[in-house]
């Protein structure tokens, strides 16, 4: 794993380059070529959707659903798959309750953690109206001050919420749990979102929503793309061309240049699968703000006092109603399914990736 360090793609915080529109166009062509030209090849492409591995009934609702279908029956069909022993189905029966554990882990660590973040931010509030002047009520009705005030914020913010540094300290907690299933950019991702979830809702004093523990449920899965590429690092690149150029230099040296991409290495093999899933989750609308309490309704009739349910952290629930959202996402996996050497290899997988399906406009 350390080889693949200082990979090609760096910009993309991925194993393998996302896929473009040309990608997809050209694996389509090639699926048409073939399943035209042999008839084993069809024959293959027929089994593949009677298996289920090919959903062509849901990727056609994507914007180019019959390119994409065409396109993952090749990339299915890659030969480094088939060296390396990895079975589609397999992983398809692992995704879903993967993909489950992951919305239940970050779900269940947002829920931990809300309270005491709140309480942070009432003490940056607060730091703030001693030292900048600003009412923290104006500052809580938009009234944010200065751009060195909003960026002093964000800094106490973000050390006081680093995602990472708990998830290495403690491994066991949900940072842990979570850290172990994401991409440390994902992991990242995340934590921007629920910062800046939590401070809209607690500035703007609108209610935010409570997941409702266990009631994720993932209500349709399907293979989207699967793609496997050799990983080359770049700094072995940069190293050959340079050997190659000081031999060329010296005159004593005969060098065939056509021969040097001869030279065979062996290169970790990386996998990327993209997966569309749709999961319906029980939520309940939440406050951020203390609820006032009226003491004066302590002896009034219990119809007459207010039922917000309230806690000494300052959330609490406006509406104890519980209602069911269902999302639908595509979900990028990664994973190395060989390493570059003759070791034995445990493959893991790695979400680097939890996006809005918007290729898929008519869903939802």
């Amino acid at each position: 794993m350390k080889a693949t360090g200082k990979l090609l793609n760096t910009a993309y915080k991925s194993l393998i380059k996302p896929r473009s529109q040309w990608d997809t166009l050209s694996s389509a062509f090639a699926t048409v070529v073939s399943i035209l030209s042999s008839q084993s090849d069809r024959d293959k492409f027929v089994d593949t959707v009677n298996k289920g591995v090919i959903n062509p009934t849901i990727l056609g609702q994507a914007d180019m659903g019959f390119f994409i279908t065409l396109a993952l029956h090749h990339d299915l069909n890659n030969d480094l798959f088939k060296r390396n022993g990895f079975s589609i189905e397999e992983f398809m029966q692992g995704a879903e309750p993967a993909l489950e554990n992951f919305q239940e882990v970050l779900y269940s660590l947002d829920r931990q953690i809300l309270p005491d973040f709140v309480k942070k931010l009432d003490t940056v509030t607060e730091t703030m109206n001693d030292e900048t002047k600003i009412d923290v009520t104006d500052v809580k009705n938009g009234a944010l001050g200065t751009l060195e005030t909003l960026q002093n914020m964000e800094k106490i913010v973000k050390e006081q919420c680093d995602w990472k540094k708990e998830a290495k300290e403690h491994p066991d907690s949900l940072y842990g749990q979570l850290y172990a299933m994401v991409s440390e950019q994902l992991l990242e991702a995340c934590r921007l979102q629920f910062v800046s979830s939590v401070m809209n809702c607690y500035f703007n004093q609108i209610p935010r929503i409570a997941y409702t523990l266990d009631s994720g449920e993932i209500q349709s899965i399907a293979l989207l793309s699967a793609r496997a590429h050799e990983v080359i690092p770049e700094n072995n690149e940069e190293e050959e061309d340079e050997e190659v150029k000081k031999m060329q230099q010296d005159p004593d040296v005969m060098v065939d240049v056509s021969l040097t991409p001869g030279i065979e290495k062996k290169y970790p093999i990386a996998a990327q699968i993209e997966v569309l899933y749709s999961i319906a989750q029980k939520f309940q609308k939440q406050s951020l703000v203390p609820v006032q309490i009226d003491h004066a309704k302590d002896d009034a009739p219990l119809e007459d006092k207010d039922d917000g349910a309230k806690d000494s952290t300052g959330t609490g629930t406006d509406d104890d109603k519980e209602f069911t959202l269902q999302t639908t996402w595509v979900a990028i996996f990664e994973g190395i399914l060989n390493d570059g050497t003759d070791n034995a290899h445990s493959l893991r997988w790695k979400l680097i990736d939890n996006r809005p399906a918007y290729e898929f406009p008519e869903i939802d």
